[in-house]
């Protein structure tokens, strides 16, 4: 379990340190700018989510429901690198990572949050 709050802590820097790089590679250009500050912020808004499912992850018990979250934490994770990284490099490059990585990515943090549904829903159940 600490190990998501190590890949937590790792993906956090490495958003900050995008986003200083990106405020200088990218001001006022356009497209490039728009992909970089999308995939920005949907990496934040996922490193905030991750942080929050570890510590929850942290106090469940062995079980569905902390088997649902971690399959959602680790859809949050290919779902960051593909979207996110594929926007990432179209913006510094104009090309993505590989034909259909950012609607995968996208589809798998979809998949993601409904997997935390899930989770909360059999936690529910559980604790009924």
């Amino acid at each position: 379990m600490a190990g998501w709050l190590i890949f937590t802590g790792l993906n956090g820097a490495v958003l900050v340190a995008l986003g200083a790089i990106g405020a200088h590679a990218f001001a006022g250009e356009g497209q490039a700018k728009a992909w970089f500050d999308t995939a920005w912020r949907y990496q934040g808004l996922h490193a905030v989510a991750l942080l929050a499912l570890s510590l929850a992850l942290l106090k469940l018990e062995p079980g569905l429901p902390r088997t649902a979250l971690s399959a959602g934490m680790a859809l949050f994770v290919l779902g960051t690198v593909l979207f996110c990284g594929s926007l990432y490099k179209l913006a510094w490059t104009g090309s993505g990572l590989f034909p259909m990585s950012a609607p995968l990515g996208g589809g798998s943090l979809i998949l993601g949050w409904l997997a935390v549904a899930v989770a909360g829903a059999l936690y529910l159940r559980q604790a009924a």
